[in-house]
C-alpha cells in the first residue's frame, strides 16, 4: 500500500516536473520571440517563466533525493571499503532530512509574514508568498524521500547483515 502511494507521488513530481520544464522553455521562446515583435505580454512571459524554474529547482531536488543524485564527495567515498559505502548514504540522507527539516520550519514561518505584507508580482499581479510555498513543498518532498531512503538503507544493512549471519 506504501509502495503504491510513493509510486503516485512519484508520478505526480514527475509530471509537475515535466509541465514545468515544458512552461520554461515555451516562455523563454516566446520572450525571443517577443524582441522581434510587438508582443504587449513579453515581462509576464519572462515572469511566468522565473516562477516556473523556481518551482522546477525545487522539484527538481526532491526528484535527485528521490533518485539518489544528492551532493556527495565521491572521492571521499571511494576511499571507503565497498561493505561501508551503504553508511555513507545513510549519513546523506540523514544530512538532507536535518537540512530539510530546517527550511520546512523557517519557511512556514516566513509564508505568513509575507503573506500579511500582500506584495504581488508586477506582471502577472500573483501573490509573493505563492513562491515560497515552492520551498515548502519541494523541502516537504526532499524530506519524504530521505526518510524512504533512509528506511530503504537500514533495511538493506539489516538484510545483509542476517545473510551474514545465516552463512556463519
Amino acid at each position: 500500500m506504501l509502495n503504491k502511494i510513493l509510486n503516485i507521488i512519484k508520478k505526480i513530481e514527475d509530471t509537475i516536473l515535466i509541465f514545468l520544464l515544458t512552461v520554461i522553455v515555451l516562455m523563454t521562446f516566446l520572450q525571443v520571440i517577443g524582441r522581434f515583435t510587438p508582443l504587449p505580454f513579453s515581462s509576464a512571459f519572462e515572469e511566468l517563466a522565473t516562477a516556473s524554474f523556481i518551482w522546477a529547482t525545487m522539484f527538481g531536488s526532491s526528484v535527485c533525493v528521490r533518485t539518489g543524485g544528492h551532493v556527495c564527495m565521491d572521492f571521499l567515498v571511494s576511499l571507503l571499503p565497498k561493505d561501508k559505502h551503504i553508511y555513507n548514504e545513510i549519513w546523506q540522507y540523514l544530512i538532507t532530512l536535518i537540512f530539510s527539516a530546517a527550511v520546512i520550519s523557517i519557511t512556514s514561518k516566513l509564508i505568513p509574514t509575507v503573506k500579511r505584507a500582500g506584495m504581488v508580482s508586477p506582471s502577472l499581479n500573483i501573490p509573493v508568498y505563492i513562491h515560497y510555498y515552492a520551498l515548502l513543498i519541494g523541502f516537504g518532498l526532499m524530506t519524504l524521500w530521505s526518510i524512504v531512503g533512509i528506511v530503504e538503507q537500514v533495511r538493506t544493512v539489516s538484510q545483509s547483515k542476517r545473510r551474514k549471519g545465516e552463512e556463519v
